[in-house]
């Protein structure tokens, strides 16, 4: 999926870039004829983009978008008493979560007036299901419980993997529709230009991801349910987390023209 965003944005470019090079009636029209490349900052983190108009109400963006690489360290009890579990100082394993946002992003702006810098943008943002992912921090089975041993937490036991690991994911659509409105152009008039964003995100309903051993001991990675857990807290986020269906889009960009 992401190998064919790139070949088709590349596409775009490459084509819009040949036409206006090769055609003068082309550039009366304002079609590929210019080239600008924006870097933004905001909800949907931080990113970088080129664009280039289609005729003079439209323009087309194609780049990516990074979030921080967040990180948050803790350590959590095993819920059982085994001497197969190699623990910390406080009787308890270390484990990491981080979250792990990139998008590639293809954004079709619509400008109903010709004079006014107000747009209208749709289109979308392509990236991994996993955007939060908490796994241990090192090795907390002893080798042989490797892909038999877990942890116990409410009613399920996240199940370790052949390596002895365990990872829990937060996820959500891979395909995120955009739909949002703006001010500023894609491809500044001057040499420099700034806009802002303002939309959504549809990430689809969000759901948690590990590897769960049934009690017949066979492990299969699904999404839990609130029905799979005796623990209140968890089972509130689990609830929490299912309403964030949409991310609200807050950015600013500063473009430049450069060709």
């Amino acid at each position: 999926m992401r190998k064919l965003f790139l070949v088709c944005s590349l596409a775009v470019f490459g084509l819009g870039h040949s036409l206006a090079q090769s055609n003068e009636a082309q550039k009366d029209k304002n079609l590929f004829n210019h080239l600008g490349i924006g870097v933004s900052a905001g909800t949907d983190g931080i990113g970088f983009d080129l664009a280039a108009p289609i005729g003079d109400m439209f323009a087309v963006r194609a780049g990516m978008s990074i979030w921080p690489r967040i990180k948050y360290k803790t350590d959590i009890n095993p819920g059982t008493d085994s001497k197969s579990f190699i623990l910390n100082d406080n009787g308890k394993i270390d484990i990491e979560g981080k979250v792990n946002i990139t998008d590639f992003k293809l954004l079709f702006d619509f400008y109903p007036f010709k004079k006014s810098s107000f747009r209208v943008t749709a289109g979308a943002f392509i990236g991994k299901q996993a955007i939060i992912s908490v796994y241990n921090k090192g090795q907390f089975l002893q080798s042989y419980e490797w892909g038999k041993a877990g942890i116990q937490h409410g009613n399920y036991k996240i199940a370790s993997d052949s390596n002895g690991n365990i990872n829990l994911d937060a996820k959500v659509n891979g395909f995120k529709p955009y739909i949002g409105l703006g001010f500023g152009r894609a491809i500044p008039k001057k040499r420099i230009g700034v806009s802002v964003d303002l939309g959504v995100q549809f990430w689809g309903k969000p759901g948690l991801y590990t590897n769960v051993k049934d009690d017949f001991g066979d492990v299969s990675y699904r999404k839990l349910t609130e029905q799979d857990n005796g623990n209140k807290d968890i089972n509130d986020a689990i609830d929490k987390m299912s309403k964030f269906i949409v991310l609200p889009v807050l950015s600013v960009r500063l473009s430049g023209r450069i060709l």
